[in-house]
């Protein structure tokens, strides 16, 4: 069961946060698997890493000087503890891609997407599709599979995904 947002955050506090990451000083990290290493040899997307986990580091905790950013957000969702948050930037490649469904991890807890900006990459949660919509989240199940798709009508999609307690 998903529950969708729209409007989630206050519209200043989703302004700045959206002016600093889709800037051209935001810095993104090149990864070349996106869900396994199954999934196909020449799909590709960027990450930026807010809070790092045990299984990327062996010192978990804040990783990023644009925290401060996602402090509404952690608030909103009644956050106690973080496992990880990272950033997402799916380039627009021409051609419709649905990525091999994951999940983030295989134990219960909480998860939500965050959607920074408009575009027609979609993310599935089994039957249902969701369509990125800039300030909205969704609430998922993340040890359940779900989806990533590239957009086809931007240059990018761009989400952070929280996983928490």
């Amino acid at each position: 069961m998903i529950k969708v947002i729209d409007n989630f955050l206050d519209i200043d506090d989703f302004n700045q946060m959206k002016e600093v990451m889709l800037g051209d000083s935001f810095p993104w990290y090149y990864n070349d698997i996106i869900t396994n290493k199954k999934d196909s040899s020449d799909k590709f997307y960027f990450v930026h890493n807010f809070f790092k986990d045990l299984s990327i580091t062996d010192t978990p905790g804040i990783s990023s000087q644009y925290f401060y950013l996602l402090k509404g957000i952690i608030k909103k969702i009644n956050c106690k503890s973080i496992l990880r948050i990272k950033a997402n930037l799916h380039l627009n490649i021409n051609k419709k891609q649905i990525n091999q469904p994951h999940v983030d991890y295989h134990f219960v807890h909480k998860g939500c997407l965050f959607y920074l900006n408009n575009n027609n990459g979609f993310t599935s949660f089994g039957k249902e599709k969701v369509d990125p919509k800039e300030n909205r989240v969704v609430f998922f199940n993340p040890n359940e599979e779900h989806s990533s798709s590239l957009c086809t009508d931007k240059k990018r999609r761009i989400n952070i995904n929280f996983n928490y307690f």
